[in-house]
């Protein structure tokens, strides 16, 4: 059955421009520890790449000129960045480096090619292209330089958002096959295809766990977008966010973290769900959130779902009974800047020469200032982020109880 051009040119037209759509490029999930976001922004009119520290500082604009570039996925190294832009007319994949330099122009053909990935080795670009006369995406697969561009998946669906599991071996992606969109992996030589969900709403946008165990998707299925995760054969099926439209989730390169699109913004929280944070308040919309990986990090290991435990540390609270307050004991493993902040806490910031564990003071404000008054306890949650002085941040948190002597 073919579907009538106009149709398949609006869904194209979605996939790329709309900031809360169903077609949001795939983000690097591969071990590692957490570096900068790039995300795509069209707080300037057109999109271009952007890229800030995964708290939401050192914002700054990677591409420029006409025509949008749109869809970040980092290299597992976090050197490169491949995207999607219509800069020389139709739409074709390009790629650059971190910083914004060195772009290359992957894919020429008159097609629209978009949605591209990194393979967890970064030898291979997995894509979707309308090519070969049909107004259907197809799944494609490319070398890292642009060439041996061949066609995996054909099968008279519309392919979209390919994300490589971290073994390199699968490819989970989105398949419509009429009104309906649905979750599918495959095999990179083309083989042994298979659904993983089949609901009612569409289900969109799979990143992979570091670890490979989890997938984190969009879904509405409830009947409003919102972030859920799943075992990477399918089933056990977790619900993360309860507010619309939730979409374009992004594993970090430690499992620990989730990045997300809401309501043209872009934010974070845990992978299990909560403690969200709002990266982007800037004109227009953000979207298509993608982690760069820091070289060191190894994969496995505990936290969140599924990624290991992140160089930056929180010890003990020491608490202070007399003035209500606490010394939070924190390591870091480099010169950079540690950042205090937390709902009921108040903010603070301090620069660190090195490799050392500081103490930071956690004061209460406002509402926890007067329910310790009153009650003599009050519970908080300390946010500490870290940003390395060449690059990169890290996040915990820390939830414990404030006491004070009456």
């Amino acid at each position: 059955m073919k579907v009538p051009k106009p149709t398949i040119a609006a869904v194209l037209m979605s996939l790329l421009l709309a900031a809360v759509g169903s077609g949001p490029a795939s983000a690097a999930t591969f071990p590692g520890a957490n570096g900068r976001i790039a995300y795509a922004s069209n707080q300037n009119g057109d999109w271009d790449i952007y890229a800030m520290n995964a708290d939401g500082s050192g914002k700054r604009q990677l591409t420029s000129g006409p025509g949008n570039d749109t869809q970040p996925s980092f290299s597992a190294d976090g050197g490169r960045i491949v995207f999607a832009s219509n800069r020389a007319g139709n739409y074709d994949i390009y790629s650059m480096n971190a910083d914004g330099s060195g772009v290359t122009r992957l894919t020429t053909d008159p097609g629209n090619d978009t949605q591209p990935t990194f393979s967890p080795d970064g030898t291979r670009i997995a894509f979707v292209s309308v090519r070969f006369g049909s107004w259907y995406t197809d799944l494609f697969l490319m070398n890292a330089d642009g060439s041996n561009q061949t066609r995996i998946v054909s099968e008279g669906g519309i392919e979209e958002t390919p994300t490589f599991s971290p073994d390199g071996t699968r490819i989970a992606f989105v398949r419509s096959q009429g009104a309906n969109k649905d979750i599918f992996t495959v095999d990179t030589s083309g083989g042994g295809l298979t659904a993983l969900t089949s609901n009612a709403g569409d289900d969109r946008r799979p990143s992979f766990s570091p670890n490979g165990q989890r997938i984190a998707f969009s879904s509405r299925r409830n009947g409003r977008f919102d972030i859920y995760t799943m075992s990477s054969g399918g089933g056990g099926t977790n619900k993360l966010t309860d507010k619309p439209v939730s979409q374009m989730p992004a594993y970090s390169p430690d499992g620990r973290l989730i990045a997300f699109s809401r309501g043209g913004g872009i934010l974070t929280m845990n992978a299990s769900g909560g403690d969200e944070v709002l990266l982007t308040r800037e004109p227009g919309s953000q979207a298509w959130p993608t982690w760069q990986p820091l070289p060191g990090g190894s994969g496995g290991g505990a936290g969140g779902e599924g990624g290991p435990s992140s160089k930056l540390r929180i010890g003990k609270p020491i608490l202070d009974r007399r003035r209500g307050t606490a010394k939070l004991p924190v390591t870091v493993p480099a010169a950079g800047t540690l950042k205090l902040k937390g709902k009921g806490v108040k903010l603070s910031s301090r620069p660190v020469g090195g490799p050392a564990t500081v103490k930071l003071l956690v004061k209460p404000k406002g509402k926890t200032a007067r329910t310790l008054a009153q009650k003599s306890k009050a519970k908080v949650k300390a946010i500490v982020s870290f940003a390395r002085k060449g690059g990169g941040t890290e996040t915990q948190t820390k939830s414990f109880s404030l006491r004070k002597k009456r």
